[in-house]
Parts: C-alpha cells; structure tokens; sequence
C-alpha cells in the first residue's frame, strides 16, 4: 500500500478490534501537498472516526477557499471568478440543507498524519520502507505476501486473510492479479511545482482565492521554460507556500517519469533554474518577492477506471479478499477535486464490510457489493474529472491563450474592453465559458449524489424509480431517502435542548441505525431482537416529541433504517403501529 489510500481505510471506526499491516514503499507521509479539497461527505467519514475537529484546525476555509480567479497574474488585471466550494450562495444554501459538515482545504501533506496517528493506535501495524514483492493465494484462501524492507533489504513473509492495493496509479497489487481496466488515451503531462514566497502584501480580501488562474498569452510565447495555457497557483499555507500546476494538453510521445522527452516541456527542469524562478515572479506579478522552489513533480493526465474493485468476483470458488481502493482504481486529473474524497469514501464503504465478514456477522457475499456500490462512482469520476479538465481549453481560448502567435492571443484580450461588436463577441464567448466552469467550482451534487444498487440494499418495497435531481446533478443533491441514498441531514436536539445534533452523527460508528417516531416501540423491540439474535449491531433512536431527540427544524418526518455507512439501506412509510 501507498500512502492515503490505505490510510484512510485502516483508520476506518469499524474495523476497531481487528489487526491489519499497513505497508508503503515511502519513507514517510506525504512530503508535498498533492490532494488538498476535502468535500463535506468527506468530512462526515472524518467525523465517524472522531478526526474532524483536528482536520478542521489544520484546514484553510471561507474566503480563502471559495473562489477561482482568471488573472493576468496574482498582481494584475482579473478577467473573471466563479465561486466555489460553498462560496456560492447557492451551494452554500444546498450545503446547510444536506450535511453538517463544509468544505476544508487540507493538504495530503497534512491528511496523512491524523490517519496514520489513528491508524497506528487502533490495531494497526505501520510499516515505511517497505515494498510488496509478490502474492501467492494458499489452498485455504489465504494471500502469502513477499515483503522486503528497504531499510536493511531483507525479505520476509507473511500470511493475510484480505489484501487491500491502496498503492496508486501504479498499483502492483492491481498488475499482479490482473484486474482489467477501461482505459483511455493520455490527455497530456503536467508538473507540480511547489515553492515558498510570502504574498500577504498582494493577498488583498478581493484577491484572495483557492486558485489564481493565469491568462498572459505573451508568456506564453516567450521561449524559456514552458508553464502550460493556463497555469494555476494554488495556496498551500495562507499566503507564504503555493503549489503551482501546470498542464500541457495532447498525448505525450512517452512517459515523463521514464526521461527526457521531446514532448515533455519539463523534461531537464530543476527548482534551481533561474528561468523557473522569473517564470513564477511573472505570475506573480512582482519580482521583487523572494521565491524559493522546492519541489517539482511530473505527472500524466489519465482517464482509466478499474472495472471491477475485487477479485476473485463473488461465487469463484476462490475466497473474495482482494481489493482496489483509491487511485489503484481510479486515476484522473484533480478537477473537481474529488481523488482523495474519493478515495476516502471507498475505504469508508469497504470497512464495516470487511469487518462485518471478519467477525462473521456476514456472508462474504456482502464484499462483492463494494464493487457493485464503488466502481460506478469511480467511473463517473473518472468521466467528469477528464471531461472538466477539456473545458479548461473554452477558457484558455477566450482568454487568447490558445492563439497561434503572442499578438493575436493579445488582441483577444484588448478585445474584451472594445466597444465593438467582436468585443461583445468577446466578452459572450468568455462569459459563456466561465458559466460552464460554474458547474465544476458548485459540484456539490456531484460529490453527493451517488445511488447504491447492490444486494445491499432493499428495493422490493418499493413503487416507483428514484427520484430526480431537480436541476443540475453535477449541482444540486438530491435529499432523498430512497433506499441506496445518502442519509438525509436533519438537526436534532434533546428536548431541554444542550447542543444540536445530526443524524448524521448518530449514523455509522460500525452499527446499523434505525430512526423510529411515535408508535414506533414494535420497531424498537423487533430491532433489539434481532441485535440480540444475530449478534449485529442495531442502534435505535426515536425522534418526535417526547422521544430520544425532537426534530429541531421539523425536517425529519419519516421513520428510516439506515445503513452503517451512511446511505440509507431500507425504507417502509406505511408502518404498523404495533407489529414489526
């Protein structure tokens, strides 16, 4: 395993009690900050393990967070913002009506400690330096793992009853059980640089933003080190570490990370270049600013999906315990920053199920719903990441950043100020451009809205398809509690009321929930008996007046069970008042 990925499972509330080894060939955590936007759902996984008030601490919100800017540099002339992450009114009205929790910037580099700290003290085994040689399944199902240490480069085995590839884009547990991918063609290369330069005196309130987009069609013509159409400076630390990424479309000839390339316009880049330095002073817009570079990281652009998430598929005669999580299964650009979401919410839905089936609380059959429930996430991903990444080009080219000389990428932007008609052409093609990025900086439906089918989840009762989104999918959530959607949030109190509470909150922590209202005792005793009987835990609450929680809002209004990882598993409106 890598990094993250299988961090973020291994610090899953519902395995407490059971021992696992977390490997990765890194000497440590992450030492850049890779995967920055944590989305509310997100968030709601922290919270179930008790790590959102410390990611909270070490997050960058509000203003900071909620905008993207097209500028000619930080310092110069702006051509246009979209609100972002809550940002908008919209979102943030949507937001409030569908979780608890907002929206964090917390880099990887920051992540990734409070999931090995838990991890590690949760039954967990952390081993750095240490790199997964081969598997071999055994005659009782079992996976005999070859390990080596890097450190003293000894070898060693061992024996494990279920196998997680969290290991990345280059997933060597996905190579050696020959999981099969949906792949497409390379969008182009791109190249993280990460350095330190204090821009407080230019981060004005107006200014500031989670990204700063640059528009300069003149630098981009200058010769010298090649930044991309449209380079993006991306705060890290407010306002003294940035991360700026630059991305070059079209398919590359060969893969950077394997050498210099003529179609790689990194290849032979240093952080000691002066020409990278007066590139980054030109998007700053001040060369007087010290700035010193850091990092560099290459990377491809990829649009590949794992098809399915485990092996062998349920009924092989071989034991279900191979498993795909994170970027091993899915490997996109980071437009509408959902990687790590992603990847934290598989770990979240694999969990209680692995741990479910290791306690013998379930039938292994159970596992093979993660590939049912994931892997269209994951494509959808995948699909609208890459489909994000393309629009970019709209807005590159109405800024002139696509124009075959310097001169006339310039006209294009004089353009936008002319009282002509090719300057209203102008200002509507870019316009029209920023309202279509609108929809990846407002995505919140899209980082909500996933449906669950799988034998998981009980449809027998019902009576009609699952409802619509009203409006755009990729925006707006769909609050439903049709069965497979995510457990609508509703605030709840005590009736003395002390301090409001969601029903998210008293969703997941490795039990099924079964929310009940008046006339709901038969509910209650037939969940206690079936808890008792099967040994599975079920937590009931009553919510009404005169029950556990009253509903303060008067948004809950149904009676629901609900699955341990959040979505809701089963419905019944028409409820008896005394049998169950």
């Amino acid at each position: 395993m890598t990094p993250h990925d299988d961090q973020a499972f291994s610090s899953d509330k519902a395995l407490s009690g059971l021992k696992g080894m977390l490997i990765s060939s890194a000497s440590g955590t992450a030492d850049t900050p890779r995967a920055h936007l944590v989305n509310p759902f997100a968030v709601e996984c922290l919270a179930d393990i008790g790590l959102q008030d410390d990611a909270c601490r070490l997050a960058i919100t509000g203003k900071a967070l909620q905008a993207i800017r097209w500028c000619k540099s930080v310092a110069g002339e702006e051509y246009g913002r979209t609100l972002s992450w809550g940002g908008h009114p919209d979102t943030a009205r949507d937001t409030a009506l569908a979780t608890p929790c907002d929206w964090l910037d917390l880099p990887q580099s920051y992540m990734e400690p409070l999931l090995i700290k838990y991890a590690s003290h949760h039954g967990f085994d952390v081993r750095f330096n240490t790199e997964l040689l081969s598997t071999a399944r055994q005659p009782d199902g079992t996976i005999l793992c070859t390990l080596r240490d890097l450190t003293t480069r000894l070898t060693y085995q061992l024996t494990t009853s279920f196998l997680f590839g969290a290991d990345g884009g280059r997933s060597t547990v996905a190579r050696q059980f020959d999981f099969p991918f949906t792949k497409k063609p390379s969008q182009g290369v791109a190249c993280n640089i990460l350095f330190s330069a204090d821009l407080t005196p230019l981060m004005t309130d107006a200014r500031a933003s989670q990204l700063q987009i640059i528009a300069n069609p003149s630098r981009r013509h200058t010769g010298g080190i090649a930044l991309g159409s449209g380079p993006t400076l991306r705060v890290v630390r407010k306002w003294n570490q940035w991360l700026l990424s630059s991305v070059v479309m079209g398919s590359p000839s060969s893969d950077p990370f394997a050498g210099v390339s003529r179609s790689d316009p990194f290849a032979g880049v240093s952080r000691s270049d002066p020409e990278l330095v007066a590139s980054i002073h030109e998007i700053i817009g001040d060369s007087s600013i010290p700035v010193e570079v850091l990092r560099l990281d290459p990377w491809v652009i990829r649009e590949t999906v794992a098809d399915v998430y485990h092996t062998p598929p349920a009924g092989a005669s071989e034991s279900t315990n191979v498993f795909l999580l994170g970027d091993a299964a899915h490997r996109h650009p980071p437009a509408y920053g959902l990687g790590s979401n992603t990847c934290i919410q598989d770990a979240y839905n694999l969990a209680w199920k692995i741990a479910y089936v290791a306690r013998r609380l379930a039938g292994r059959s159970l596992l093979a719903t993660y590939t049912a429930e994931r892997q269209p996430v994951g494509a959808q991903l995948v699909r609208e990441s890459n489909d994000a990444i393309r629009k970019h080009v709209d807005v590159w080219a109405a800024l002139g950043l696509t124009a075959p000389t310097p001169e006339e990428g310039q006209a294009q932007i004089d353009a936008l100020a002319q009282d002509t008609p090719d300057g209203a052409i102008a200002r509507k093609t870019l316009h029209d451009a920023l309202e279509a990025k609108r929809e990846e900086a407002e995505s919140l439906g899209l980082t909500m809205n996933q449906a669950y089918v799988s034998t998981a989840v009980y449809l027998a009762d019902e009576t009609g398809p699952r409802p619509a989104v009203d409006g755009n999918p990729v925006i707006r959530p769909l609050i439903s509690t049709y069965p497979g959607s995510r457990l609508p949030h509703a605030w709840l109190d005590v009736a003395t009321r002390r301090k409001a509470i969601s029903t998210q909150s008293l969703a997941g922590h490795g039990a099924f929930v079964l929310f009940t209202g008046h006339g709901g005792a038969a509910w209650r005793a037939a969940a206690e008996a079936v808890a008792r009987r099967t040994g599975v835990p079920i937590t009931v609450y009553g919510i009404g007046i005169g029950l556990d929680y009253i509903d303060v809002d008067r948004r809950w209004e149904l009676t629901r069970e609900v699955e341990e990882d959040g979505p809701v598993d089963w419905e019944t409106i028409n409820l008896p008042s005394k049998k169950p």
